[in-house]
């Protein structure tokens, strides 16, 4: 997994180089973008064999000196569960959660003349085996690697996040396209909003409702008629009315256009005053 991730972050380097000429930085773009892409699928095809892996075999009492016990109580369920920490013979330490039940027959907790669990302090030091059938699961939900790695690559666009990839990811878009996606999300200074309207366009194949327009080389309005068509328009820079993403660059806007609206008062202001004086003379010429 490290060679993957540091191909990502190479990949994050070579993103920040730009060439003088048009055409170098094109194609530029386009090995990034392939590298990309094919650092992502060997990153993906790493995951599946690790994903297939049989588990290794578990030995059969998990043994060793308590070192630690602690109550957790779940405040959704209410459930107190009892996470103890061990220290093998070979200075390895290990922490395993278990239910009441389990911790009070192996000595760990007990209940108290009112029923309380407490814990019980003379088992810290002392040896103890512990079923391995007995250990309870993470309760924290697992991140999957791909969909984390993507996260954390594009980290930099507005709004994205790993609930982001990973519901685009639940409605059947491979991580391969949720990629492309991304990088012309990025390419486009776009956000999450973006990538989400690129999904969709790729999805129903209709690119004339994307927030910006596509140009050729001399200009000339063009509309890309497939991923493909689009994806070359993006990574040439062949787009106009680029997507305003940032609150700043927002705020900016708004604060151009409130100066627009006090000049145009102003002026109007003039205008009436101006009138006002001229209609007694008017009146009085008459």
């Amino acid at each position: 997994m490290t060679k993957e991730y540091n191909s990502m972050a190479n990949l994050s380097k070579l993103s920040g180089h730009r060439c003088n000429t048009g055409r170098s930085t094109t194609i530029n773009k386009t090995k990034i973008f392939i590298s990309l892409v094919l650092a992502l699928s060997v990153l993906i095809g790493q995951v599946g064999s690790v994903l297939a892996a049989p588990a290794p075999p578990e030995s059969d009492l998990l043994t060793g000196t308590v070192k630690s016990i602690t109550l957790e109580t779940d405040p959704n369920t209410g459930i107190t569960t009892v996470i103890v920490e061990i220290k093998g013979a070979d200075q390895t330490k290990q922490t395993f959660r278990i239910s009441q039940e389990t911790a009070i027959k192996v000595g760990l907790v007990a209940l108290d003349g009112d029923g309380n669990l407490v814990i019980n302090k003379s088992a810290l030091g002392k040896p103890i085996e512990i079923d391995p059938a007995t250990v309870l699961p993470d309760q924290q939900e697992e991140r999957h690697p791909v969909g984390d790695a993507l996260a954390t690559f594009f980290s930099d666009v507005p709004g994205m996040d790993y609930e982001t990839i990973m519901a685009a990811r639940d409605k059947g878009v491979g991580f391969g396209v949720i990629a492309q996606a991304l990088w012309l999300t990025k390419e486009v200074k776009g956000d999450a909003t973006i990538f989400n309207a690129l999904l969709l366009a790729k999805q129903d194949n209709n690119y004339a409702d994307l927030p910006f327009d596509f140009v050729d080389e001399n200009g000339t309005p063009i509309s890309p008629k497939n991923w493909g068509q689009l994806r070359k328009a993006i990574l040439n820079g062949n787009i106009v009315n680029k997507p305003t993403t940032t609150a700043s660059d927002q705020d900016d806007q708004n604060k151009k256009n409130k100066k627009n609206k006090n000049k145009h008062k102003g002026n109007s202001g003039n205008n009436d005053k101006s009138g006002s004086g001229d209609s007694p003379d008017n009146g009085k010429d008459k």
